[in-house]
């Protein structure tokens, strides 16, 4: 025994995929449970609110390990956690745009926008939402956006975390043996 506490998991061929699966398994589980909730009278939002809280903190971690291999290699572990958890960091603003909605409050019933909770791939799903031929405020529409509105959440983490990972591999110099470094 090495007497580690925290020791790495073994590497597959598809250890790439699992932050991705975890990802979409979140999207899923929250747009299910939204939509579940939704349909109850009153409100909602404190039963949910542990759930949202979880998702949210799943889709950014997931997020920043999404493209880890860009710098797995070329820095120690210890800076692959520490540039992690910068990752998660950086999605704060994102948290925020995706909670606090007052653009919604401006418009009053007009037709609710994916891009006001997601700047930055927002649009891409409002496209997708307005080329669906479900009308709005049914079953399928709210599933949709909900899961299109967590997702597109998930997608802002990645590229978060890809431009961090993308300029500290440009600014690191590459180690020899640098996943067994401390």
């Amino acid at each position: 025994m090495s007497g580690k506490i925290v020791a790495s998991l073994p590497r597959s061929r598809f250890s790439p995929a699992i932050p991705l699966l975890v990802a979409i398994a979140a999207c899923a589980a929250w747009a299910g449970i939204a939509l579940t909730v939704s349909g109850t009278p009153g409100s909602a939002l404190q039963p949910v609110l542990p759930v949202f809280i979880l998702v949210i903190v799943t889709l950014a971690v997931t997020g920043a390990a999404t493209p880890l291999p860009l710098i797995s290699g070329t820095v120690s572990i210890r800076r692959e956690r520490q540039a992690m958890l910068v990752a998660v960091a950086a999605t704060v603003p994102f948290v925020a745009a995706l909670v606090i909605n007052p653009a919604q409050w401006e418009r009053g019933d007009a037709l609710p926008l994916i891009a006001d909770r997601v700047p930055v791939f927002g649009w891409l799903f409002d496209g997708i939402m307005g080329a669906l031929p479900f009308a709005v405020d049914t079953p399928v529409y709210n599933l949709l956006f909900s899961a299109f509105e967590v997702f597109g959440f998930y997608l802002e983490c990645v590229l978060v975390a890809t431009v961090l990972y993308a300029a500290l591999r440009v600014v690191a110099t590459p180690q020899k043996n640098a996943r067994y470094r401390k």
